[in-house]
């Protein structure tokens, strides 16, 4: 037990370390992003980002930089899924890049909890790990109000149905553009747990 708490101890001093990296800002034109998300974008996400499906993302307010990197590996098929791959085929960078920063400057819709019985679990999760199974915790990465950063996604107000369903992807295997992080984590996530933080993630403060 001493053992696996030193792990998620180092590894969350590892995973702070990497989120303070710096990544270069994307560049992008506003209005042509405006137009790539209207034609594009909005019958999955909806045309400021804040999708009306839950199995598909909130964009509004995600990090331009992170938003991007997942549109060029959809396109390279880092990232897989069956959806994106032929949208992404049809975007030149340019389009990839004003789209990217025009969702990061939408204003998010507060998020939908399903069942408020699992917050608690969710929050203790979120903002302290489980030690005993070598899991930091998520605010090591996305920060205690859940608003990421260059590296690490936005996830506060994130529809539960897809942050289960992605982090099931990541346990499984199917997910695999972390460099094995999130794979890692969510695999020594029980089911429970793994409802409940993406139950809390969905009430975190979704402003920007």
């Amino acid at each position: 037990m001493k053992h696996s708490r030193m792990i998620a101890a180092a590894a969350c001093a590892g995973l702070l370390l990497a989120a303070s990296s710096a990544s270069a800002e994307v560049v992008g034109d506003l209005e042509r992003g405006k137009a790539v998300a209207a034609e594009v974008c909005v019958a999955c996400h909806g045309a400021d980002g804040n999708s009306p499906v839950p199995m598909f993302p909130k964009l509004a307010g995600q990090h331009a930089d992170y938003a991007l990197k997942q549109l060029q590996e959809f396109a390279s098929a880092r990232r897989q899924s069956d959806i994106m791959k032929p949208i992404v085929e049809g975007l030149s960078a340019r389009d990839m890049a004003d789209a990217a920063v025009f969702f990061a400057s939408q204003q998010p819709s507060p998020g939908q909890v399903d069942d408020p019985s699992m917050l608690e679990t969710g929050r203790r999760v979120f903002n302290e790990g489980n030690p005993d199974q070598g899991v930091p915790a998520c605010a090591g990465c996305h920060g205690q109000n859940g608003v990421g950063n260059a590296r690490y996604p936005r996830l506060a107000g994130q529809h539960p149905t897809y942050v289960l369903d992605q982090m099931q992807q990541f346990a499984d295997g199917r997910r695999t553009n972390d460099k094995r992080l999130m794979q890692t984590i969510a695999s020594r996530l029980g089911e429970t747990e793994t409802r409940a933080v993406a139950e809390y993630i969905a009430s975190l403060e979704a402003s920007k």
